[in-house]
């Protein structure tokens, strides 16, 4: 069939080029189409809980991203007021963007000081008040009958919690009844303001009182690329309105937060993947010039390649629609490997038309010779690439699909192509025959390879040697090569200098730590309850350490507010006029002062609240409290993947009536990502390895051969285990798939020479001088791909780019090499058994 098709292409090559420039035209067509999905929400799998339960956030809530506005005074302190007489102005401004765009803005914190420093007595729980009011009740008795001054010490009593602080500026203040009549301590009204204190006229201002921030919460999650481009350039839009107020009051509006930061993230990948395509294509076929040194070969390789790799992506297209971080670099992957099947094909062809065969026969014996190798080389790293299809996590499949179908498809469009190609370039101009001279039987290349490899056994020793050294290290450093500082994997951007600039201001003004997780309830009570068994858990370590509250709609307006008056009562009634006339001077007024609060209180609903406080808790429907919101500490290091899951699993099965509950989240999703490449990793890279061999078995039909040129392939694999180790390069969810994507693509090699070394009859040395430069250029190309990606802004994808650059090394040493060698040894031993 090949053959035949071979034929064809040579006779009729416009029939051959025209049908493949109609496929590959639409194809293009459709790949241009894809997306980069960028979020790490797509490398799960869909029915993962906390994949299932972020799509329940974004749809219940609409996602957790802000934008950040800083306005910043150029003039330093001085300018401060300008900037806030022009914080509000702004702020309306958003948020006449409409409802549908903008949740709320907040930038007057003074509203939320008001609203806690009046009602501050409703934050403390039932439990807390009963026990205030039965220890004054007792202090007083106590007191009365010695006949002393009241002096009311309630420091053994349970503290009464506050609401934890929000997210931006301050927190519902700690009601701690037990301290209220120490007049050491400060009253609850001044312990308010000290949380405010370092606001300015009630602004979120930066400590060097050179700017103040509004946080501004869209409607849409920030995981939408289109829809967080559009809020951007809308807000950016209406700053640019006071374009005159900003000029003449020196003044200028930066934005940060997760919106522009994600933003920036997606504009880098972007970049990348442009350049690092783009790159790799003009290396690769720089390459292929110097090798072949002609412009047919040079055009037919890199047009094969090219339709190749179009109906990869234009298949991908209709088969999953977009590309995540994983699969966005794969068109240089593709590139750099697809290459390799044309590489040996135009290789072959190019010795036998200079040796002075004429094309069609030196097509379809470049066909018979090449085609079983190189078959089983795309074969081969199709199944490496297909096993990942098999795996749960999402960014392996498609990275299996993408990459399984890229190197069929390659394979494919060379033995079609090629052979039109060189048809229609043999109309043009014909190849002139350079026969090499009839007494040059052994070449200075193969005199040099056979003295090189006199001694194979001791090479094989010696490769023994490092192998077992290789695979100790690697075994070693084992239970500590996961990545675990999530820093270490995010893009390393550049020429955003103002924008990290802004995000770093904007976090210092806000002086807390946005970072938590949120619960999903089905009712205000379940909410409550949860967030009781979290404070429950932060009894201990290591959530002691990591969590700094959970919050529910209680944190802003109170809950049990009946029975929290009658106790507030009961226990103003304690503090008449009688007893306090016996009280010290200087704690009469402390009392008074605090007897006047307790007179204030009264039953408070939501609509009296701060919007912004209440915004944390609304769901696009309106509904109120049904959310519970975990926090983390401004210092529990979350980017390190210890912390990380531990704070992420306080937050799971946690028990609510009975069922149990989960917190969902960005948080949660990384932590889940860690965990899955932990579980799938090592699983996926046994089944590739175990699918490579099956294919090299099956097509090579000769178990000697085939067991040598997998155990050269192992051997590579563990010295590029080990030189990893050895550099403390750690796997994280991106390099991973180096190891499964490195057994099939390096099996070419060692697949390439064991095929020729049998067919040439086990002339290792003629074999090895015929196709070991065509093998060592495929790897190089393949190193150029994997090699572009060391200048990507991604750091993951810098340490993958690192990971298979070693593979390619070691393995095409071990396939130059160690194949060879044993090989040799064999024939040795083979013609001492016969004689």
């Amino acid at each position: 069939m090949l053959l035949g098709l071979t034929r064809a292409a040579v006779r009729h090559p416009w029939r051959v080029l025209v049908a493949a420039a109609v496929l590959t035209a639409g194809a293009t067509a459709l790949a241009t189409r894809l997306e980069i999905r960028s979020s790490f929400e797509e490398l799960l799998p869909k029915d993962l809980p906390s994949v299932a339960q972020i799509q329940e956030l974004s749809r219940r809530v609409g996602g957790d991203g802000n934008v950040l506005v800083n306005i910043e005074s150029l003039d330093g302190p001085e300018g401060l007021g300008r900037a806030q007489r022009l914080a509000p102005v702004l702020a309306r401004d958003f948020l006449a963007m409409g409802s549908h765009r903008v949740r709320s803005v907040e930038f007057d914190v003074g509203e939320i000081q008001r609203w806690y420093t009046e009602h501050w007595p409703l934050f403390a729980t039932v439990e807390e008040l009963t026990a205030a009011r039965d220890g004054v009740r007792a202090e007083i008795r106590k007191r009365t009958a010695a006949a002393n001054p009241l002096l009311v010490d309630l420091s053994d009593d349970d503290e009464a919690s506050a609401p934890a602080p929000t997210p931006t500026a301050a927190a519902a203040p700690p009601s701690r009844l037990a301290q209220l009549f120490d007049p050491q301590r400060p009253l609850p009204r001044e312990q308010i303001a000290e949380r405010f204190s370092s606001n300015v006229n009630g602004f979120l201002v930066h400590p060097d009182r050179s700017s103040l921030t509004l946080v501004v919460r869209p409607v849409g999650s920030s995981l939408g690329v289109r829809d967080a481009r559009a809020l951007l350039d809308e807000m950016r839009a209406v700053a640019d309105r006071h374009r005159d107020e900003l000029s003449a009051g020196k003044l200028r509006v930066g934005f940060a937060g997760t919106v522009p930061m994600f933003i920036a993230e997606y504009e880098a990948v972007v970049g990348d993947v442009a350049s690092t395509a783009a790159l790799c294509t003009v290396l690769v076929l720089l390459s292929v010039i110097l090798f072949f040194r002609d412009v047919r070969s040079v055009v037919s390789v890199g047009l094969c390649v090219a339709a190749g790799v179009a109906l990869t992506f234009g298949i991908t297209w209709l088969a999953i629609g977009y590309l995540n971080t994983q699969t966005a670099f794969l068109g240089s992957i593709v590139v750099g490997n697809g290459i390799n099947y044309g590489l040996i094909y135009l290789a072959r062809v190019k010795q036998l038309r200079r040796a002075g065969e004429p094309l069609l026969a030196a097509c379809e014996d470049g066909a018979r010779t090449t085609a079983m190798a190189t078959l089983l080389a795309s074969a081969a790293t199709s199944v490496s690439f297909g096993v990942l299809a098999l795996a749960g996590n999402r960014g392996f499949r498609h990275f299996g699909f993408i990459g399984g179908i890229g190197m069929l498809l390659c394979w494919a469009a060379t033995f079609a192509l090629a052979p039109a190609l060189l048809s229609v370039f043999e109309k043009i101009r014909p190849v002139v025959p350079a026969p090499a001279p009839a007494a040059a039987v052994r070449s200075t290349s193969v005199r040099t390879i056979d003295w090189l490899f006199a001694r194979p056994g001791a090479i094989l020793v010696g490769f023994a040697a490092l192998t077992l050294a290789a695979g100790a290290l690697f075994v070693l450093r084992l239970p500590h090569s996961m990545e675990h500082n999530l820093e270490n994997l995010s893009n390393e951007l550049r020429g955003v200098e103002e924008l990290r600039r802004d995000h770093a201001r904007a976090q210092t003004s806000l002086g807390k730590s946005i970072a938590g997780s949120v619960a999903l309830l089905d009712s205000r009570d379940e909410a409550e309850r949860f967030c009781q068994a979290i404070r429950a858990r932060m009894q201990q370590p290591p959530a002691s350490r990591l969590i700094d509250g959970c919050e529910t709609i209680s944190s802003v307006v109170p809950g049990d507010q009946e029975a929290k008056l009658s106790l507030l009562r009961e226990v103003r009634a304690e503090l008449s006029d009688r007893v306090l006339a016996h009280v010290d001077p200087k704690l009469r007024e402390r009392l008074l002062s605090i007897r006047q609060d307790l007179d204030a209180q009264r039953v408070v609903g939501a609509a009296e609240a701060p919007a912004t406080l209440l915004d944390r808790f609304r769901e696009r429907d309106g509904n109120l409290g049904r959310l519970a919101v975990i926090t983390a500490r401004p210092n529990a290091k979350l980017e390190l993947g210890p912390n990380l899951q531990a704070f992420t699993d306080a937050g799971r099965a946690v028990p609510v009536g009975e069922k149990k509950v989960d917190a969902t989240g960005e948080s949660v999703i990384f932590a889940d990502l860690l965990r899955n490449i932990e579980k799938e990793g090592p699983r996926t890279t046994l089944l590739s390895f175990a699918g490579v061999c099956g294919i090299v078995l099956f097509l090579l039909r000769d178990s000697g051969m085939g067991a040598r040129v997998l155990g050269s392939l192992a051997a590579g694999v563990l010295l590029m285990g080990g030189m990893a180790a050895a550099a403390d390069l750690k796997v994280n969810f991106l390099n991973v798939i180096a190891y499964p994507i490195t057994f099939g693509i390096a099996v070419d090699y060692g697949a390439n020479i064991a095929v020729r070394v049998r067919e040439r009859g086990g002339r290792v040395a003629e074999s090895l001088a015929e196709v070991g430069p065509a093998v060592i250029l495929c790897s190089w190309t393949t190193i150029i791909g994997y090699g572009s990606l060391l200048l990507s802004l991604n750091r993951a994808m810098r340490s993958f780019g690192w990971y298979a650059i070693l593979g390619e090394a070691t393995t095409l040493l071990t396939a130059m090499v160690m194949l060879p060698a044993m090989l040799l040894l064999a024939r040795r031993r083979a013609a001492v058994q016969e004689v």
